[in-house]
């Protein structure tokens, strides 16, 4: 969380030199990565891959409210035969962004750091339990890319939540994964 509270103060202008603070804008994203569990996780969940959207408001340059929601298409790895598993993750965080730093004369890059919390949800769709629901906090750190009217966003996620095994009597414990997304987004002519 200080690191978060460090690139925030870093990015803010000195008085003398305040510019002309541009409008809120909102930011769509579609991301695909994985999911890799980490820990005891390893022994229930099976890495997988994922699709993300990820919408954020931006009210001034260095600092973004981001919802995030994910799917993940795993296996439980607990069950015989290793069923089909979905996870939903679905979370809101801050994101601190540092300034853009030019990479050549082309390329453009802007680091960022985040923290949020949400909930997640886990499915066997063939089997008939009822999903798990659970609480859920993430911590990331990632870059933006920008060339032109193109942005790539690499973010990595590490993600603490609650798992209760879908089928037979297992205690729900804390768990740990992480994400990796790789986004692409359009902006408008000259922003």
């Amino acid at each position: 969380m200080g690191a978060l509270l460090l690139l925030l103060a870093s990015t803010r202008p000195a008085a003398a030199q305040t510019p002309a603070q541009p409008p809120a804008a909102w930011e769509f994203c579609v991301s695909a990565g994985w999911f890799i569990p980490t820990g005891a996780e390893r022994s229930n969940l099976k890495g997988a891959d994922l699709t993300a959207v990820v919408v954020s408001y931006v009210p001034r340059p260095s600092f973004a409210i981001t919802a995030t929601f994910e799917w993940a298409r795993s296996h439980d790895l607990a069950i015989a035969g290793e069923p089909k598993l979905d996870v939903f993750i679905c979370d809101i965080g801050a994101e601190a962004r540092g300034s853009q730093v030019a990479l050549g004369s082309t390329w453009k890059v802007t680091p960022f750091l985040g923290a949020g919390g949400g909930a997640r949800s886990t499915n066997i769709p063939k089997l008939p339990a009822d999903p798990t629901y659970s609480l859920a906090a993430y911590g990331s750190a990632g870059v933006e890319f920008a060339i032109h009217r193109v942005r790539l966003r690499l973010e990595v996620r590490d993600n603490v939540a609650t798992f209760k095994p879908l089928a037979g009597s297992g205690k729900a414990a804390t768990s740990n994964d992480v994400v990796i997304l790789l986004g692409l987004r359009f902006v408008e002519k000259g922003a």
